[in-house]
């Protein structure tokens, strides 16, 4: 299968190495604004796997010529956020599948515009929530299940980085949408997929560039979400804490330790790229003819519909909003 891949910055730095890595798969043809060289994709917060761009690949500044050439079977965009909507509908409309980086679009309108021109393509569309391929995610979603959710007790999430001063774009809101949008989407992502939807939402600011604490309330119990982009030299880091009445499941971001009985044991990660495995994913996907039932883009839109409840009852000080 040939894919077109739309953008060669940090996030499409780690696509490229990905598609090279699967069988079955071909980076085709490469978009971005000037010819790579060895030494690029620039990096950013995360030491992401890369290769060079190898020879064979065509290359052009103009993504309307990967979305119209024949030749390519499936759509890869690592854009800026901003540029999702116009290119997944061209992408679309010239017949080809279509994986999309997260967030899926700006807002909840631009969401749901895509998804009915996917539907009405019949083409698969897919948004890349890498965190339900990584495995001490999917561990947890797993421990989640077994427990059940009705018993969680506890649960907090956290994502945070220094501000994103290695791109010319993410630290703009009207391109990117903040780091709410870019960053703790993540993890929101991950609080619905673990428990669904809350029955309220509220959000207060805990730092002076671009975060928040965020407080989903589910009945008697509440998830937490917090971090978001921090002074400038502050390194990523990520956590999750998970907790019953009887067991837990932590994760700062390199051990993943299970409780059990006042028992603490390590869970070995596995060796994987994440990004491969979402990617062949979405490939398998094309080629069956299967919904992405493990990714599907209705969850990635109400996503984006959460967001925009958590960033009014930030602006509102912490009022609680009820969700629709």
């Amino acid at each position: 299968m040939n894919i077109g891949l739309i953008g060669y910055g940090f996030m499409g730095g780690a696509h490229a190495a990905a598609i090279q890595s699967l069988p079955g798969a071909t980076l085709y043809a490469l978009a971005c604004r000037t010819r790579p060289t060895a030494d690029s994709p620039r990096r950013g917060n995360l030491d992401l796997k890369t290769m060079p761009l190898p020879e064979s690949v065509k290359w052009t500044p103009e993504w309307q010529q990967i979305v119209a050439d024949p030749a390519v079977d499936a759509v890869d965009i690592c854009l800026p956020t901003n540029l999702h909507r116009d290119v997944v509908l061209a992408a679309l409309a010239h017949g080809k599948h279509v994986l999309c980086e997260k967030p899926m679009g700006m807002n909840p309108a631009e969401c749901d515009e895509l998804m009915d021109a996917a539907a009405r393509a019949g083409k698969t569309f897919m948004v890349a929530q890498v965190l339900r391929f990584m495995y001490p995610y999917t561990f947890a979603l797993d421990f989640v299940r077994k427990v059940g959710a009705e018993n969680i007790t506890a649960c907090s999430l956290q994502r945070s980085t220094g501000y994103p001063q290695w791109s010319d774009w993410l630290a703009k809101t009207e391109r990117s949408g903040g780091a709410i949008l870019d960053l703790l989407s993540h993890d929101l992502d991950q609080a619905l997929l673990w428990f669904g939807q809350p029955d309220a939402v509220s959000a207060v600011s805990i730092g002076d560039i671009d975060t928040a604490e965020v407080t989903l309330r589910y009945d008697d119990r509440v998830v937490i979400v917090r971090g978001g982009w921090l002074v400038s030299d502050t390194r990523f880091s990520c956590s999750f804490h998970i907790a019953s009445a009887d067991c837990s499941l932590a994760y700062d971001g390199k051990q993943l330790t299970l409780t059990e009985n006042g028992m603490a044991q390590a869970i070995a990660i596995p060796e994987h790229d994440p990004y491969a495995d979402e990617i062949a994913y979405f490939v398998a996907c094309v080629k069956t003819g299967a919904a992405p039932d493990r990714c599907p883009p209705e969850d990635s839109a109400r996503v984006v519909r959460l967001v925009e409840a958590v960033k009014r009852s930030r602006e509102e000080q912490g009022r609680e909003t009820v969700w629709q």
